[in-house]
């Protein structure tokens, strides 16, 4: 009833596109996170939509970023359905991929997939599985690698430069002020760690990121965005 009495004079009585319209233009939709001490103290669990509460991205959301970021998503529409078991190597956007029972990916189930067995309802969850499987899985190990050759082919070696583009392509955000500091600190000291460990990398560069860096600082530079990549905001949205 609240739909038709909002739906003009003259158009359908249920129509999706003024649906979508009257929620993204609603007050509540727009409202921003941030917190505010005197709202809290009336509402604090937000029964009355003061703020927008932060949540995770969606499962396909996560894995579509991680190749956003690297520059390496593929945004064609339309085609077949594609084999799950591709998700971690082809760069299509995750609706594309078979989602069905016996037939999901792996990756996206981790992070709340549309259940298959309930209707595809949708439930979030937080589980050390999810951190483990962005610091453990090659899909962002390979993307960091590649976006931090990307970065570094354009800062000639500074790391200020360097620390704050990747923030800016990762987290959509400069650093702060300290923030600079530890990653400026942490390239110094990640780049000696390496050269005295002599821990070994790649022969040369992979184009696929498959391998690590041969050089140390490229290497310390390619931590630096796996770690970006783990940052609680990079799957949160706000």
């Amino acid at each position: 009833r609240g739909m038709s009495a909002a739906i003009p004079a003259g158009r359908p009585s249920w129509s999706m596109k003024h649906l979508h319209r009257l929620i993204v233009t609603s007050s509540a939709y727009r409202m921003g996170s941030t917190p505010d001490a005197a709202n809290a103290a009336i509402d604090r669990d937000n029964k009355y939509l003061w703020r927008y509460p932060p949540h995770r991205l969606e499962a396909e959301a996560v894995r579509d970023s991680i190749f956003y970021v690297a520059g390496k998503l593929d945004p064609k529409m339309g085609g077949p359905d594609i084999d799950y078991p591709l998700g971690l190597t082809m760069p299509r956007r995750s609706l594309y991929f078979r989602h069905a029972a016996e037939k999901e990916m792996e990756f996206l189930s981790i992070f709340d997939s549309a259940s298959v067995n309930e209707c595809y309802e949708r439930k979030q969850s937080i589980v050390p599985q999810q951190a483990l499987a962005l610091i453990n899985s090659e899909l962002t190990l390979k993307h960091a690698r590649m976006l931090a050759r990307a970065i570094a082919s354009k800062t000639n070696g500074d790391a200020t430069a360097f620390a704050n583009s990747a923030f800016l392509h990762v987290l959509s955000r400069q650093p702060t002020a300290s923030e600079m500091t530890e990653c400026v600190t942490f390239l110094q000291e990640q780049t000696r760690r390496l050269q005295e460990s002599k821990t070994p990398g790649s022969a040369g560069l992979t184009p696929d990121g498959s391998l690590p860096a041969p050089d140390a600082g490229l290497r310390a530079r390619e931590n630096l965005v796996h770690v970006l990549m783990n940052h609680h905001e990079f799957v949160t949205i706000r």
